[in-house]
């Protein structure tokens, strides 16, 4: 059903015309007023048009004012429709960094249970645990031995030397040797 056409009187230029509208009288009301003080502005840049002249140059303005506002419109959405692009794009990411951020939490919180089962094994260690238990961890440490304890030096053989070594052969006769020197 088509609203009720409604007619209305507007002074436009020097004239005064009958205008109909299916819209909200009040913004014909308005457009008119736009429209006159788009005439009365040419009217006192060129006051020597007729009527005929001002009103095209007026129409002129109004179709450049429009298109302007019609590319500014298309700048609009094209700015808008850029800006839901990338907000679709920042949400993909944010679901993506959210799908992590679970992720390592789980692993974080499988690394803290194996830490904590971890802690409680060495706590049993360190306060003595079973007695089998100790007998095979020291079986296993008198197995296990460390590179240093291969290695030996002239100083530590020196210093590790036996002090009570039974003299060979030799050092009997090289120590006769030199009893007999001295006595001579």
């Amino acid at each position: 059903m088509s609203e009720p056409i409604q007619h209305i009187n507007a002074r436009i230029g020097k004239m005064t015309y009958q205008l109909t509208t299916s819209d909200d009288p009040q913004k014909m009301r308005d457009i008119a007023v736009t429209a006159d003080a788009m005439m009365a502005k040419i009217a006192k840049r060129q006051p020597n048009l007729n009527q005929v002249s001002l009103a095209v140059l007026a129409l002129v303005n109004a179709v450049g004012m429009m298109e302007e506002s019609h590319d500014k419109l298309q700048i609009t959405l094209s700015e808008r429709d850029f800006a839901k692009q990338t907000n679709e794009e920042i949400r993909a990411e944010l679901i993506r960094l959210r799908e992590q951020f679970w992720q390592l939490k789980k692993e974080l919180l499988y690394y803290q249970n194996l830490c904590d089962i971890y802690e409680m094994k060495l706590a049993d260690r360190l306060s003595g645990g079973d007695e089998d238990d100790q007998s095979a961890r020291r079986y296993r440490r008198s197995r296990r031995t460390e590179m240093g304890d291969y290695q030996l030096t002239i100083e530590d053989a020196l210093v590790n030397e036996p002090q009570d070594v039974q003299p060979t052969d030799e050092d009997s006769v090289l120590s006769s040797l030199e009893q007999t020197d001295s006595d001579v």
